[in-house]
């Protein structure tokens, strides 16, 4: 009954009232929209299209050529630019950030060349920090295009996988987490977003400050997001509510926390490939009441002929602090 009234209500509206509320609301608003019947999916996906189209339109890229070079190269759209796109709040991100898998960087931006973007060489700031480490945090580099005609700048973030994810997966913070891959837009931490609210993120455990990580977090505080604490360190004994500010849980794109808008408007649903998972940096309190960190790891189920763990430093994680991580409950729906 609820239904059918907001459908006769909405069929009310003038068409630029609807365009104007529509235009407003977050990714979770927009897929409950889209479930309501395939028209209210349709006008959904012309919508997000468009707001997708406006976002990007300064790059001198059209939408269906830049969503054919993300399904060429695997790769996808990330930073402020995905975060606007998923929680729009009116701001216009300085640059596009495109992040691919290492084996793919040639051809995009071999691609970006061709449109008339030109490299622009990196300056080293010494003395060197942990940021410039070639592989941390899953970046393996950074390259930067900019386009003299519009004026505009793309950074293309490789990969240390075959897949564009695991930096993404790697950010400072929960902001960072969404993407918009050839298929559909993704928000990994859609409740604490739409909410101006995320989590930091440790990915490093043995380097306790990261000067280029706290200038990023900064950033969205001055933009209006603020930050929260995640879940207490987890322990062998004490009980764990499961939620979406829960740290230690292992995450997928498919679970039910991901918020998933597909392009085509005839599924519900789409994921990425290669499958990943990943666990962001947490506390552990071991059995004596130690309390220790455990950093972001990522898994990409395609990596060499095991699953291959991503990290900054992997292989240590102790046998008690792997123990305490088994009683996390799986969120595979």
């Amino acid at each position: 009954m609820e239904d059918t009234a907001f459908i006769t209500g909405w069929r009310r509206l003038p068409n630029e009232l609807k365009d104007h509320v529509f235009d407003m609301l977050s990714l979770s608003d927009v897929i409950s929209f889209a479930d309501v019947s395939l028209p209210f999916r349709h006008f959904a996906l012309k919508r997000m299209r468009l707001r997708l189209t406006q976002l990007t339109e300064r790059y001198d890229l059209p939408l269906y050529t830049l969503l054919l070079v993300l399904d060429r190269t695997n790769s996808v759209i990330g930073g402020s630019l995905a975060l606007e796109l998923v929680h729009p709040t009116g701001l216009i991100p300085n640059n596009m950030d495109l992040y691919c898998p290492q084996q793919e960087a040639d051809d995009l931006c071999g691609f970006l060349l061709s449109k008339g973007y030109e490299p622009v060489p990196d300056t080293l700031v010494f003395p060197l920090i942990v940021d410039d480490v070639p592989g941390r945090n899953c970046i393996q580099a950074v390259r930067t295009l900019y386009n003299p005609v519009k004026q505009s700048t793309i950074h293309v973030i490789l990969s240390t996988s075959s897949s564009a994810l695991p930096p993404i997966f790697s950010a400072h913070s929960t902001f960072l987490m969404n993407f918009v891959s050839a298929n559909g837009i993704y928000s990994c931490y859609p409740s604490l977003t739409e909410r101006d609210i995320g989590v930091r993120n440790v990915t490093d455990k043995l380097v306790d400050i990261q000067p280029r990580r706290v200038e990023d977090q900064d950033k969205y505080i001055r933009r209006g997001f603020s930050y929260v604490d995640g879940c207490p360190p987890l322990s062998m004994s004490s009980p764990h509510i499961v939620a979406e500010t829960c740290l230690h849980l292992t995450r997928t794109l498919t679970d039910g926390i991901t918020a998933v808008l597909p392009f085509d408007m005839n599924r519900s649903s789409c994921s990425y490939w290669p499958k990943s998972e990943w666990r962001m940096g947490c506390e552990l309190k071991l059995t004596g009441g130690e309390v220790v960190r455990a950093e972001t790891l990522i898994e990409v189920y395609c990596d060499s002929t095991d699953n291959w763990m991503h990290g900054n430093n992997l292989g240590r994680v102790s046998l008690a602090e792997r123990a305490i991580l088994r009683t996390v409950p799986s969120m595979q729906w």
